[in-house]
């Protein structure tokens, strides 16, 4: 991407660790400014202390009040916002339906849906005010395979997608993309963790586990986090200015799932 042309303040949320560190240090890479949100402190104050350009909000994006000090302090800082990637994503229970509160989905749709609510809503004026900038929502390939016992994270996911259309409808007139990206099986902490458990649980290996749900891939093989990112990436440039309400999968064609 020419110089003149990158984006120039970008605002992640989640991005403490996984892909959104990755995306942090990618976009800052290319010349931006980056704020960050998470709620691990001391991974964000790592982050910011060891990456030039980076500053950080301890913000939990299920609360009102923390996405409206998140988006004040970025636009205090950068003036605007370019580029917004809505990264939170909480798993929630691992349940069948009949034994999931009112409480548990209303926690999943807080992060996962209204969270990224509240940043479209703290960005956007200024987007629409400027004629420019990218939304990026990061879905999940569960929308489309739609793992059993996870009703919560699935719903909230496939209506952040819904969300994204929207938005696209909306924002177009002013010159303002949106789009989304759908992870696949990625190698991170995050599945190495998963794994981990399901392995101690069930008795099977790590190794085991992992083949299963490979064999589910048409590629076989997992994602690269820098992958994902090279989507992200190219949907906040200039050149995918005229890419908007478009979902993007990043799986190796994930398509079903025990």
């Amino acid at each position: 991407m020419p110089e003149s042309r990158r984006p120039a303040n970008v605002l992640i949320t989640g991005a403490a660790g996984g892909l959104g560190r990755v995306l942090c240090q990618r976009f800052v890479a290319m010349g931006a400014r980056v704020h960050v949100c998470d709620v691990d402190a001391s991974n964000l104050r790592t982050l910011a202390e060891s990456t030039a350009n980076v500053r950080y909000t301890v913000a939990d994006v299920g609360r009102s009040s923390d996405v409206d000090a998140l988006t004040s302090e970025a636009m205090q800082w950068m003036g605007g916002i370019d580029v917004l990637v809505n990264n939170v994503g909480i798993a929630g229970p691992r349940q069948p339906i009949e034994a999931t509160s009112d409480l548990e989905w209303l926690e999943v749709l807080q992060a996962n849906l209204l969270g990224a609510v509240r940043c479209i809503r703290g960005v956007l004026p200024r987007m629409k005010e400027q004629r420019s900038g990218s939304i990026v929502n990061v879905s999940t390939s569960s929308v489309q395979t739609r793992p059993l016992n996870r009703s919560p994270y699935t719903v909230s996911k496939a209506a952040l997608e819904s969300l994204s259309w929207c938005i696209a409808r909306e924002a177009g007139p002013f010159g303002v993309n949106c789009n989304v990206v759908r992870p696949g099986i990625m190698k991170n902490e995050r599945l190495n963790r998963i794994l981990a458990r399901v392995a101690e649980q069930t008795g099977r290996t790590v190794e085991t586990l992992l083949e299963e749900q490979l064999q589910f891939v048409s590629m076989r093989t997992m994602v690269e986090m820098d992958e994902v990112a090279n989507a992200i990436l190219f949907l906040a440039s200039p050149e995918a200015r005229h890419v908007s309400g478009q979902v993007i999968a990043v799986d190796g064609d994930f398509t079903w799932e025990t």
